[in-house]
């Protein structure tokens, strides 16, 4: 099984990864809350696998404490965001502590 993992500090790989997101099948909306995620201090990790390997592959992943992206972006948006901005500024130490704070 072929993994692809993609993962970036805050703001180092983040303009890039719209374009990364979308080839790797995923639509622009979802696109745009995970790269904001990044440049939130988050790190994104992405997996192509076989249909054989794939519900592994997923208890793998659940057991990560990830997120899930429409409610995150939901999130974002009462907040005031409305999409990935790539010259935005990445999150500074004390705002990463914040927002991982914010979600525990």
């Amino acid at each position: 099984a072929a993994a692809v993992a993609v993962g970036a500090a805050a703001g180092g790989a983040a303009g890039g990864i719209l374009g990364a997101l979308k080839e790797a099948g995923h639509d622009d909306d979802e696109a745009h809350v995970y790269a904001e995620g990044v440049r939130r201090g988050g790190t994104l990790v992405s997996v192509r696998v076989h249909e054989n390997d794939r519900m592994r592959a997923q208890a793998i992943l659940d057991e990560s404490r990830g997120w899930d992206a429409g409610a995150r972006g939901a999130a974002y948006r009462q907040g005031g965001w409305s999409r990935f901005d790539p010259a935005g500024v990445p999150y500074t130490t004390d705002q990463i502590a914040e927002e991982r704070a914010r979600y525990r």
